[in-house]
Parts: structure tokens; C-alpha cells; sequence
């Protein structure tokens, strides 16, 4: 990875989108109402990920003139999650970040609170929290089983520090000590899962970063006394839209298979024969998902068994995605354990 700066003591809000000029008003609305108290830095970092719907001059148009101390906009042209997250890492001037989605609603308390459990708990590297859905339309009955896949819901139910691992979140709302990442800059180490790429709902970078982060030493915090609203359009719910999710879901199996095995220590597993394991519960998963289909126990939209189907075939079609990417896998861990805090 490349090198690092140095950070001040703050927090650095960061939104990273491609073409969210239609989603970002109330984003940025929400930003704005935070109440932070003078003795906290901060600002907005957005990046401009290879847009072309005139984000960036939509941004500085609703900004208040008065507020422009707390406001930077950069664009990173390579297109893709992995890449505009790394961007806002390297860029932004404070040692606290958040991601917050385009379409993502934070809590007033957000930069206080973020700070506050930073500065309480040294060890923690990572702050996650709950999410509601704010939807236009009543929500089909499939909704509250998946809404997990759509970053809605919690974890957990009670506020907690959290020192098992390995522990992963998703990205949205999800809170970094960059320090916990200094060791990795100017190393080999390079994320495998790029995430999102234009309409390619590709996924797993946020584990990759958490799983990261966990083999790093570095505890998680979870926190109820902040949330945010992900505001999402009728299409992520159509049953076309989930059913890739899940499927594109899969297909980071390989890679993450790599990082969580350092937990599991399966004496059997190794990567370049995983396709076996794959296969294996493809073709269970099949078979279930047809058995239940012929004697019409399975024809409910996005019912169980074609759930499990979908996020099989797409762990079989991980093994040939990143096949190519084992090698730096395993170089990640090895750089990993060598830097890991005890």
C-alpha cells in the first residue's frame, strides 16, 4: 500500500459515490445538523468516484458559504468502492473516519459520539451501529429476512465492546482508527476484494477491512447511541436486484475463506482445492432447492432454499474470480501476523 500521512486528532466524514447526485441531499443535510462541540476537529471529505452527473458542483451548491472550513471534495478516476475508500483514507486530515454511504442519514450525536468511544477505548479500531430503512413504499414480506443484505438492522442488542473475533461489519456507517492501519502502508499488503464497481453489486471489501483489522489486534465497539437511515429505492427490493446480491454476495468466498480460516484452523482447508468444498454444497444446495421446488415448497419469492442455491453457485464462481489473487491472499496474512499487535 502506499504511504501514509499523518493524521491530526478529529474526525474525518467521508462519502464516497459514483453518481449519487440524486441521493445526496439529505446526506449532506444530515452532516450539516451535526452538533459537534468546538473542542472536536472535523470535516467532510467527499469522493467524487469517477462521476459524471456533476456531483461535486452539486455538493458546493448546497453547502452553506459559511461552512466551507469543514468541506473538501476530491475525485479519484479509478472506479470502484475499494478504491475511493483507500482515497478517503489516504486524503483525510484526521485520525478518526467514517464511511457514510450517499444514501446514508447519521445521527446529530454522530461526531461526538464517534470520537468520544475512540478517545475512551484505545484499543478499539473499528465502531459499528444499528441502521433503519427509510423506504417510499410499503416493504414486500421478504424484507424483514434479508434486509441484512441491504445494510439494515443490528447486530447486536445491547452497547458492547467487542473482543472476539474475528467480528465484521458493513461498510455504511462504519468507523476506522486509521492508526490501526499505519503498519500496513509501505508493505506488500494489498486488499484483494475491490466491492462495488459502477452497476456490479461485487461485495465483501467491508469484511476483507474487518477481518483485517481483527487479525491486526485491534478490538470493535458497538454503539446505540448513534444510528443512521439508509434510504432505499423500491428497485433494491425487487426480487431481480436481491437475487444478484446474494449471488454476487458468494462470490467473495474465496478470498474471505482465506482470512477467517486464521480463526477456524481447519487442518483440511486449503484454497487451491476449495472448489471442492464449493462444489460439494453447490450441488446439495441444488438438489434441496429443486426437491422443495417439485413438491412446491419452495416457490415464494426468494424463499430459503433459492437463497442458498444463489450464494452457492456464487461461492463456486469465487474459486475462478479470484483464483488468480490466492497468492496475495496468503501474503496478506503472513504480513498480517508479523504486524499484528499482541
Amino acid at each position: 500500500m502506499n504511504s501514509f500521512q499523518p493524521k491530526m486528532l478529529g474526525i474525518t466524514l467521508a462519502i464516497c459515490t459514483h453518481n449519487g447526485r440524486q441521493k445526496l441531499e439529505q446526506t449532506l443535510l444530515h452532516v450539516l445538523a451535526q452538533d459537534v462541540p468546538n473542542t472536536i476537529n472535523w470535516e467532510l471529505l467527499v469522493v467524487d468516484n469517477a462521476s459524471t452527473d456533476g456531483t461535486a458542483e452539486f455538493v458546493r451548491s448546497l453547502w452553506p458559504e459559511n461552512r466551507t472550513h469543514h468541506l473538501r471534495i476530491i475525485r479519484e478516476e479509478k472506479p470502484g468502492a475499494l478504491h475511493a475508500r483507500l482515497r478517503a483514507i489516504q486524503e483525510a486530515r484526521y485520525g478518526y473516519l467514517s464511511y457514510i454511504d450517499d444514501d446514508n442519514w447519521v445521527s446529530s450525536n454522530w461526531v461526538a459520539e464517534v470520537y468520544r468511544i475512540f478517545e475512551t477505548y484505545p484499543d478499539v479500531g473499528m465502531i459499528s451501529c444499528p441502521s433503519v430503512a427509510h423506504l417510499s413504499e410499503s416493504p414486500p414480506n421478504y424484507f424483514e429476512r434479508w434486509k441484512g443484505w441491504l445494510a439494515v438492522g443490528s447486530r447486536f442488542e445491547d452497547e458492547r465492546l467487542i473482543d472476539t473475533r474475528p467480528i465484521t461489519f458493513w461498510t455504511a456507517g462504519l468507523s476506522l482508527r486509521l492508526e490501526a492501519l499505519t503498519p500496513l502502508f509501505d508493505t506488500a499488503y494489498m486488499p484483494c476484494l475491490t466491492g462495488r464497481t459502477g452497476k456490479h453489486t461485487y461485495a465483501g471489501e467491508d469484511h476483507e477491512l474487518c477481518l483485517t483489522l481483527s487479525l491486526l489486534g485491534w478490538y470493535a465497539y458497538f454503539s446505540r447511541k448513534i444510528q443512521f437511515v439508509h434510504e432505499i429505492p423500491p428497485a433494491r427490493l425487487e426480487v431481480s436486484y436481491l437475487e444478484r446480491m446474494f449471488q454476487n454476495g458468494g462470490r467473495n468466498a474465496l478470498i474471505l475463506d482465506i482470512y477467517r480460516n486464521e480463526y477456524r484452523q481447519r487442518l483440511l482447508f486449503h484454497p487451491r482445492l476449495a472448489i471442492i468444498e464449493y462444489l460439494w454444497t453447490f450441488l446439495d444446495r441444488t438438489a434441496r432447492y429443486r426437491i422443495k421446488k417439485f413438491i412446491g415448497k419452495a416457490n415464494t419469492p426468494l424463499h430459503l432454499n433459492r437463497v442458498s442455491y444463489l450464494t452457492a453457485l456464487g461461492r463456486v464462481q469465487s474459486y475462478f474470480i479470484h483464483f488468480a489473487r490466492i497468492g496475495q491472499a496468503q501474503q496478506n496474512i503472513r504480513i498480517l501476523r508479523q504486524i499484528g499487535r499482541s
